[in-house]
């Protein structure tokens, strides 16, 4: 009796620390067990689930939020330095410091705005991975078959196998 007790118990454990539900991108949206979470909220799950993916989540989302910024700076840079070009070929009065420091403002936003592209590319690459990371850590499901029989001394027997 002892020896069946022991076994369910044991299955039990077994089935319990088996697997979490899987997580499915849609968009920007998590969906884990038919629940809706922005990037945000699936931060703070990830950090209280699995660690790795989460750090790796994390680096993606500041590596996003970085080339948001130098995209917006970038195009910014960019329409300013644009705007004195512009200006130095429709003015009757041409000055080169005036087309010199706009080419060199088109160059700079030119090149921040394809650093923000680069770093939004990367940033979100490392948050999918993050997803698929924990979906491999927690959310895959070994089979798992069970197998009844007699042992040795005429009792009942089950045996898990993973």
């Amino acid at each position: 009796m002892k020896k069946i007790i022991t076994m369910l118990l044991m299955s039990v454990l077994a089935l319990g620390a088996m697997a979490q539900s899987p997580v499915y991108r849609i968009g920007d949206k998590y969906m884990i067990d038919g629940q809706m979470m922005n990037k945000r909220e699936f931060k703070g799950y990830l950090q209280n689930t699995s660690p790795e993916a989460f750090q790796l989540f994390h680096n993606g989302y500041k590596l996003s939020i970085a080339g948001w910024s130098c995209f917006g700076v970038g195009l910014a840079v960019n329409s300013a330095g644009s705007f004195m070009i512009r200006r130095y070929i429709n003015s009757n009065v041409q000055k080169d410091g005036v087309y010199y420091i706009g080419s060199a403002l088109t160059s700079a936003g030119s090149s921040l705005t394809v650093a923000g592209i680069t770093c939004l590319g990367v940033g979100y690459a490392r948050m999918h991975r993050a997803a698929n990371l924990y979906n491999i850590e927690k959310a895959h499901r070994p089979d798992l078959t069970w197998e009844f029989g007699v042992n040795n001394e005429g009792g009942m027997s089950i045996a898990m196998h993973f």
